[in-house]
């Protein structure tokens, strides 16, 4: 297969198969044959179709789903500069715009992409967590101990001791976040910014928080 006339590639979204200039059934067989080649790399994906201004009729978008179908491989998109092409679409349920879904406002994923390491235990006075990714901790953070990662850090337990998140330059600097059941640590940084607890501990304020730069400052806000 020439990969000037079909491109594949993968998005967060799923794949988008490009499909270049030449005559239609011919590029079916290709994109058929190159699915087969690689059919377990594509089971069970999900593809969007940019076309560019070539103008497609309903029967032919039906043609391409048979044969994504046949690879176990669903069509939810047609991106094209046509408005026929569009309208086609349109009438098969198949979205026309790939622009990129708007990310939730917090926390940031761990994407599979980035490290991220699970510490299942509390960490005491003394102990240091470095990571380049996020870190999770299932368990206490105590006073004395520290984290430093290059993602966010995640506490499932009483946060008391050290944070610093969103550290170094390939880190998500002031973008990550501290989550918490309770968020008492004795100093937070996240990327360039610190702050520091008020120290009011009591039981009464166990409420899950989440602090990340707003505005220039670490803002702590509940844990939802």
């Amino acid at each position: 297969m020439s990969n000037e006339r079909i491109t594949i590639k993968g998005t967060s979204d799923g794949l988008i198969i490009t499909v270049g200039a030449g005559a239609w059934p011919g590029l079916t067989d290709e994109l058929n044959r190159h699915l087969g080649q690689r059919a377990s790399f594509f089971k069970g994906g999900r593809v969007a179709l940019r076309v560019g201004p070539r103008q497609l009729t309903r029967l032919q978008l039906e043609s391409v789903g048979q044969i994504l179908n046949r690879h176990n491989v669903s069509l939810w998109a047609v991106e094209s500069d046509s408005p026929g092409t569009r309208q086609a679409a349109t009438q098969l349920g198949l979205e026309t715009d790939l622009a990129p879904r708007p990310t939730p406002a917090t926390p940031e994923p761990l994407a599979a992409e980035e490290s991220s390491i699970v510490v299942q235990r509390t960490l005491r006075s003394g102990q240091v967590i470095n990571h380049p990714g996020h870190v999770v901790v299932i368990g206490d953070v105590n006073p004395g101990a520290e984290i430093k990662a290059g993602g966010s850090v995640i506490v499932w337990g009483r946060l008391r001791g050290a944070v610093h998140a969103g550290v170094g330059d390939e880190g998500l600097g002031e973008r990550a976040v501290v989550c918490a059941l309770q968020l008492l640590p004795a100093l937070l940084r996240i990327g360039e910014y610190i702050t520091r607890s008020p120290g009011n501990e009591t039981d009464e304020d166990i409420i899950p928080e989440m602090a990340s730069v707003q505005d220039g400052q670490i803002i702590a806000e509940p844990w939802k």
